[in-house]
């Protein structure tokens, strides 16, 4: 029985280090914001490395919105993909746009957010699951593929001992350490 549980156990964290940013590599998502009080959001068509990304929100005139909360996550190039951060956006009272700044990371391969409205009784979830956008970065690996403006014929990537995927070789060395473990006791 407990040869059961260590194997299950070690092909759990085998497959977790498989995850990766797959599932259309390079392109950007976009959630439809019609009837939601928002008439426009605005952001870069890449995430750049070394540069804050901004995300700005304008809301309709007849708008009753009182505040902005926008989920952020960063996901790298190793397949990681970082707890997600909320923030509330800051609204300019000169140009009434809302916004918030999310800073780079190292080898990120994709941002994804989504936003909740308040109108100070009700807050409404865009999208109401999962992630309503996705912008990717100017160098990105989705698991296989290498790709982004800055790429340049693996360049950016492959090329790159920065990008070396360390988070599957410490799964691979746990499972096979516990598989020994198994063997061992037997």
């Amino acid at each position: 029985m407990r040869g059961r549980i260590a194997l299950s156990f070690s092909i759990l964290i085998f497959a977790s280090t498989l995850v990766s940013a797959a599932g259309g590599g390079g392109e950007n998502q976009f959630t439809d914001t019609q009837d939601t009080g928002i008439s426009e959001i605005s952001f870069p068509d890449v995430f750049y490395g070394n540069q804050d990304f901004i995300i700005e929100v304008k809301l309709d005139v007849d708008s009753n919105i009182s505040s902005i909360q926008i989920s952020t996550q960063i996901c790298v190039n190793s397949g990681l993909c970082y707890p997600p951060e909320p923030q509330d956006l800051v609204q300019d009272n000169a140009t009434g746009i809302w916004s918030a700044v999310v800073s780079p990371m190292n080898d990120q391969t994709y941002l994804n957010w989504n936003l909740v409205l308040s109108d100070g009784e009700n807050d409404t979830r865009i999208p109401e699951n999962g992630w309503g956008w996705k912008v990717w970065s100017d160098c990105w690996f989705d698991g296989e593929n290498w790709g982004g403006e800055n790429e340049n014929n693996g360049v950016c990537g492959e090329n790159n001992t920065q990008n070396t995927p360390t988070i599957g070789a410490i799964g691979v060395t746990i499972t096979v350490l516990i598989a020994a473990v198994v063997i061992y006791r037997r």
